[in-house]
Formats: structure tokens, C-alpha cells, sequence
């Protein structure tokens, strides 16, 4: 058995013996709520021995908690990690002083860019808002890049994604009926109620929708009235 702060640890009964199990009991200790501290210590141990998800999971611990200066070697070690490359791109677009590294726009988006590859959501939302804030240097209007962007996201089911490209087809391109079929995949997303701004966006898309259906009963209304009474024939309005 392997002792932390008096207590034992073990794999089946025996001490760990391999990077793997090492790994195994860090990743335990941090998913549960009891012995959380003792995850880095495991995790070391598995990372030294070359543990690449251990070497991850330490930068991610390291990012979470604060602690920029060893967070950074290892999420660089962590190459075909989506969240150790969304985490980069953080660190470089605010600047880090502990770790070393000064505010680079260009080098966030390397990152973010590398994360959005392997899938991560975040990092596509990301860049969206570097374009819409004309951080980066544009070869179509900024809206067309966070569109392409958002849009990435919201193909992941990402909800914020789906509640921001609905808000550039409303505001900026005025294509009422592609904002309100996003409006609605955000507002049934099981995923939004969790994410931080969720009853914002859920009562901000209830509200767009209900406008939008408003909108279309106004809309075949007239349609009605002009096939019964064309304007032209009528002398009152024009």
C-alpha cells in the first residue's frame, strides 16, 4: 500500500506498481470529494514515469488552482489536449506574468485555433470574440469569422454557441427564421440550464421566439387581407 498523510492507498488490495495505476488512484482522488489533495501526489508520481493523461491532468489542476507557473510547462507537454490548448490560449490572450508569458493576441488564437482542431467548443467561442472585437486581423468582415465560429460551436451542441450565432443572424444579418431555429435549439438544449449564463439566454430566446412567431402571424395576416382586398383596388391606404 502507498500512505498520504496517513492514509492507504491501494490498487485491488496491493500497492500501486505501474504509471497507469498511479495515474488511476489521481484521477479517483480528484473526480471524488474526499482526498482531492491527494490527487498530485499520485499524479506526479505517474507523470514522471512519462504518464502523458497524468502529465494533463496535473496542468489542469495546476490552470484551475491558480498555479500559472507549473500549469504552463504541462499543458505544453499535453499536445492532443483540447483543454490543455483552450487553457493556453487564455493565458496568452489575458497575459501571465508568473508564468512567463506577456499578452498576445496572435498567440491565443495559435492555441485556441490548435483546440478548436481537436473539438474543444470553448476554444471556437473564443475566437469568435477575437474577431468580433477586432483583435484579429480580418480577411472577411468580423461578423462573418465569429459567425463561422459560433456556428462551429453550436454544431458541438455547445448552447452558447447556438445563443450567439442566433444573435448575429438577428442583429447584424436580419435572417429572422436561421436566428430563431438556433434560438430554439438553445432554448431546448438540455446543456443550457448548466451553463452559466443559462437563464439568460433561455428567457432571452424564449423572448426572440415569441417575438419571431408574432412576427409571422402579422405576417400572413397581411398576406390574408391583400388576397381578399389588394391595396391597389382599395382607396383608403396605400
Amino acid at each position: 500500500m502507498v500512505q498520504w498523510q496517513g492514509i492507504d492507498f491501494t490498487v485491488d488490495g496491493r500497492e500501486p506498481a505501474t504509471a497507469e495505476e498511479y495515474y488511476r488512484i489521481g484521477l479517483h482522488c480528484w473526480n471524488g470529494t474526499r482526498q482531492r489533495e491527494a490527487a498530485p501526489f499520485f499524479l506526479a508520481t505517474a507523470a514522471g514515469a512519462g504518464h502523458e493523461a497524468a502529465v494533463e491532468l496535473l496542468g489542469h489542476i495546476d490552470y484551475v488552482q491558480g498555479r500559472y507557473a507549473s500549469a504552463v510547462p504541462r499543458l505544453r507537454r499535453s499536445t492532443g489536449s483540447p483543454r490543455a490548448a483552450y487553457y493556453l490560449g487564455t493565458l496568452h490572450q489575458q497575459g501571465c506574468p508568473p508564468a512567463g508569458l506577456a499578452q498576445s493576441f496572435d498567440e491565443a488564437a495559435r492555441w485556441y485555433r490548435a483546440a478548436a482542431e481537436l473539438g474543444e467548443p470553448e476554444a471556437m467561442l473564443a475566437l469568435g470574440d477575437l474577431y468580433l472585437e477586432r483583435l484579429l486581423p480580418p480577411t472577411r468582415s468580423p461578423a462573418e469569422h465569429a459567425l463561422e465560429h459560433f456556428l462551429a460551436a453550436a454544431a458541438r451542441n455547445h448552447p452558447y454557441g447556438q445563443y450567439r450565432a442566433a444573435e448575429i443572424y438577428r442583429t447584424l444579418y436580419q435572417d429572422v427564421e436561421r436566428a430563431a431555429a438556433l434560438y430554439r435549439a438553445c432554448a431546448d438544449n438540455p446543456l443550457t440550464p448548466r451553463h452559466a449564463l443559462g437563464s439568460l439566454m433561455t428567457l432571452q430566446s424564449q423572448a426572440q421566439l415569441r417575438e419571431a412567431a408574432a412576427a409571422r402571424t402579422a405576417g400572413l395576416l397581411r398576406q390574408r387581407r391583400e388576397s381578399v382586398d389588394p391595396a391597389r383596388d382599395r382607396g383608403d391606404f396605400f
